[in-house]
């Protein structure tokens, strides 16, 4: 976590010019996926059984679903990152640096407490699956465990495509955002309405792109030069409407959580449903800016800030073992647990389990949270074919590993279990090592040289 002299110097440190909001937002969106997780997991435990199922509580409780459209946060974290990688992407130009350049510095960020976390995960997968040699209690618990990584391969995509759509962002402004909405609306029109259930996969990319590029408008001070009040009003109230419409009219809920048995997923794939409500989502987050920043200016209040986007994806990535820990204990305590949402015993153990939670997720972090110190800087190798290939190459097949995870888990490590990624067979050693060529790729691409270099165009 640092000593308090190294704190402070940071602290002090800190430029008037730094988005202080930008910084409480990251740490926020993550911590709220957190939380999320905390409260919608429904764990069934019978002892008598010897049984373990997993749900979620959207699942069976109508009531809940609702909430999502406040416990929702993913939109945030990718307005954010938009804003960050058209600072580092700009950053990076100015340097002389090319595309190889930014792809190392985003994806090396990500990868190494990433690398850590499944290496480990692998490693407890083999022991669990050797000793305990019960695929009904185990598979659920390893295939969870991994789960989380869709996430983080959905916004590697966002990492790849940042420079190309902040250039064309430069160049085109508002248009490029148009042509983004444009192109989701037309996915979900030939899905629904022309039954062209394929095409429903580009979303993951397109509505993540559209929102991604809200960060590119804030960091070109967009709210400043039409106030941060009057177009959040403007974000807030039209997303409202629409998603409004697309509810009453359409076949979309307001669900923005994905769960079993709906109808249609707002997430799973996204659609433009989601992506109102994360314009509408962002309106109201600028409205809260000017309140956000005079608190920061505490140095109490931003000192925390530092300490908790430190340590932020270390949390993230752990935060599952830790709910899985506190229920194994559970478990190995003999405790049975119902996975009942409509009791309130339910609700009052989930409470109960909430200090434990969060005290082994601190415990991980001090533990872990080596893996997510800065990679050692490099002068920029400049733009060249060759370093964007091999860039392009770590994006790719960082992309495919983490969302192999997300299929597999860490389930079949001591063993043989094949998950379906868009119908291509996947395992967790295959998801592994494309996430090990990933993290090579972009490490290799700034060392590689060309004869033929050539000047990107900003």
């Amino acid at each position: 976590m640092g000593s308090r002299v190294g704190l402070g110097e940071m602290v002090d440190a800190t430029p008037a010019s730094r988005d202080r909001y930008a910084d409480l937002l990251r740490v926020g969106s993550l911590l709220g996926v957190m939380l999320g997780h905390f409260f919608m997991a429904a764990v069934t435990m019978d002892h008598a059984t010897g049984t373990i199922a997993v749900a979620n509580v959207l699942d069976t409780q109508a009531w809940a679903r609702p909430l999502t459209l406040v416990l929702q946060v993913m939109p945030v974290f990718f307005v954010v990152g938009g804003f960050a990688h058209s600072t580092s992407w700009r950053s990076t130009r100015a340097r002389g640096g090319g595309y190889a350049d930014f792809v190392r510095s985003r994806i090396l960020r990500l990868l190494r407490p990433t690398m850590l976390f499944v290496a480990v995960w692998l490693l407890v997968a083999l022991v669990i699956e050797r000793v305990a040699n019960d695929e009904t209690v185990t598979g659920p618990v390893l295939q969870v465990a991994g789960q989380l990584l869709w996430f983080l391969g959905i916004y590697l995509i966002a990492v790849g495509f940042a420079p190309a759509l902040l250039t064309a962002h430069e160049r085109w402004g508002w248009r490029v955002l148009v042509a983004l909405v444009t192109a989701v609306v037309l996915v979900d029109l030939l899905r629904l309405a022309a039954g062209v259930d394929g095409v429903k996969w580009l979303n993951f990319a397109l509505v993540w792109l559209a929102v991604h590029q809200l960060g590119f408008f804030y960091a070109d001070g967009v709210a400043d030069r039409f106030g941060a009040r009057r177009l959040g009003w403007t974000m807030l109230g039209g997303g409202v409407v629409v998603l409004a419409l697309l509810v009453t009219l359409g076949p979309y809920s307001t669900t923005m959580v994905s769960y079993a048995g709906e109808r249609l997923s707002n997430l799973a794939p996204p659609t433009v449903a989601l992506l109102t409500f994360a314009c509408a989502q962002a309106g109201a987050l600028l409205l809260l800016r000017a309140p956000a920043n005079r608190w920061l200016e505490r140095r109490r209040v931003w000192s925390a800030v530092i300490v908790a986007g430190s340590v932020a994806m270390t949390a993230f990535l752990w935060h599952l073992t830790a709910l899985i820990a506190v229920h194994g204990a559970l478990w190995v305590l003999g405790v049975d647990l119902t996975g009942d949402p409509s009791t309130a015993s339910f609700w009052w153990v989930k409470l109960a389990m909430l200090v434990p939670f969060l005290a082994v997720v601190v415990v991980l972090v001090v533990a872990f949270r080596f893996g997510e110190r800065p990679p050692p800087r490099v002068p920029p190798a400049g733009p060249s074919r060759g370093r964007a290939v091999l860039a392009s190459v770590a994006v790719a097949s960082g992309i495919v590993g983490l969302l192999g995870f997300a299929v597999t888990g860490f389930r079949g490590a001591g063993g043989w279990y094949v998950a379906h990624l868009v119908g291509v067979p996947m395992t967790a050693w295959a998801a592994f090592a494309l996430v090990n060529l990933a993290f090579a790729a972009a490490e290799t691409a700034v060392q590689f040289r060309t004869v033929r270099a050539y000047p990107e165009r900003s």
